[in-house]
C-alpha cells in the first residue's frame, strides 16, 4: 500500500508497479524516466506527488495496455512537474476519476501522444504555452471536458487526427494562433460546441478531413466560426464542417478561397451566413464548395 522511494532513484522502471495496492506515491526529485505501465492498474492510488525540484523529463509510452498511470481508476487529480517534456501515449487512459489535470508553471512540455488523456471525468485543462504537438486521439472520449484553454504565448503547431473527437461537454474552443495545421476529425461529434474562434495573428494553412471524418464534422450544435484573423489557409478538407445543421455564420480572412475537399460544407442550412474580406464576395461565389452557402457578403458589413 505504501513506498518509499531512494532519493539517488533516476528511473521507475516497465511495470514496477503494475497492478499493486499502492494508495499514495511520492517520486522523488532525482527521477528523470518513469517507464510505461509503472503505475498501470493501480485501482486504489489516490494520490501521486513530484518532489520540489524534480527532474522528470518523460512519462514513457508504453505497450497498448500499459500506459504509465492508465487505469489508476480512484485518481482524481495530479500535477505535472515544469520539467516534463514528453507525456507518452496512452499514460492516463480510463482514469475514470480523474477530474483536474495541471501543469507546473514554466511548464517544458512539447508532445502529448496518442489517447493520454481518455478520461470520462476530466472537466477543464490548460495546455502549457510550449506545447508543440496534440496527437491523435489524445483527448477523445472526454466527454466531461468543457473547457479546453491554451496558455498564453502558445506554440502549439498542430492538432492531430481525432484529438478532441466526441468531448460532448466542449461548448466553445479558442485556437491559438500558433496552429498551422488541424487534421480530419479533430474536434468531430463535439456535439455541444457552438462557437469556434481563431486567435489574432492566426498562422492557420489547412484544416484537413480524414474519409467521412473532418476536422469539425458533425458538430451539431455549432452556430458560429470565426476566421477572420486567418489570411492564409490554403486547404479546408473533405468533410471539415460536414453535417453542422446549425451553423449561422462563417467568417474567414483569407482572400482568395481556400480549395475545399468533397462535402466540406455538405449539409449547413440554408441560412448560413458566409462573411469575407472586401472585394472578394464574387471569387467565393465562384469557388468550388463555398457556394454552399447562399449568402456571402463582406465582413465589413
Amino acid at each position: 500500500k505504501s513506498v518509499i522511494l531512494p532519493n539517488t532513484l533516476t528511473a521507475i522502471g516497465t511495470q514496477a508497479f503494475w497492478g499493486s495496492s499502492l494508495v499514495s506515491i511520492s517520486i522523488p526529485a532525482s527521477v528523470e524516466t518513469i517507464e510505461g505501465g509503472a503505475f498501470c492498474r493501480c485501482t486504489a492510488l489516490q494520490t501521486v506527488t513530484f518532489e520540489k525540484g524534480s527532474k522528470l523529463k518523460t512519462i514513457k509510452s508504453g505497450s497498448i495496455w500499459s500506459g504509465v498511470f492508465e487505469s489508476c481508476t480512484s485518481l482524481t487529480s495530479i500535477e505535472i512537474p515544469a520539467s516534463v517534456e514528453t507525456i507518452g501515449w496512452i499514460a492516463f487512459r480510463n482514469c475514470t476519476s480523474l477530474q483536474t489535470v495541471t501543469f507546473e508553471k514554466g511548464s517544458k512540455l512539447k508532445t502529448i501522444e496518442t489517447y493520454v488523456f481518455y478520461c470520462t471525468s476530466l472537466t477543464s485543462i490548460e495546455i502549457p504555452a510550449s506545447v508543440e504537438e496534440i496527437e491523435r486521439y489524445a483527448f477523445s472520449g472526454c466527454t466531461s471536458l468543457q473547457t479546453v484553454t491554451f496558455e498564453k504565448g502558445s506554440k502549439l503547431k498542430t492538432i492531430g487526427y481525432f484529438a478532441f473527437i466526441n468531448c460532448t461537454s466542449l461548448t466553445t474552443i479558442e485556437i491559438p494562433a500558433s496552429v498551422e495545421t488541424i487534421r480530419g476529425g479533430a474536434f468531430s461529434d463535439c456535439t455541444s460546441l457552438k462557437t469556434v474562434t481563431f486567435e489574432k495573428g492566426s498562422q492557420l494553412l489547412t484544416v484537413y478531413g480524414y474519409y467521412a471524418h473532418g476536422a469539425f464534422s458533425d458538430c451539431t450544435a455549432l452556430t458560429t466560426v470565426d476566421m477572420s484573423a486567418c489570411t492564409q489557409v490554403t486547404v479546408i478538407g473533405e468533410y471539415a464542417f460536414y453535417e453542422d445543421s446549425k451553423l449561422q455564420l462563417f467568417k474567414i480572412g483569407t482572400r482568395t478561397p481556400p480549395s475545399c475537399g468533397d462535402n466540406a460544407f455538405w449539409g449547413i442550412n440554408s441560412y448560413s451566413v458566409l462573411k469575407v474580406p472586401a472585394g472578394c464576395v464574387d471569387a467565393y461565389k465562384k469557388a468550388k464548395g463555398w457556394k454552399e452557402f447562399t449568402t456571402i457578403s463582406e465582413l465589413d458589413e
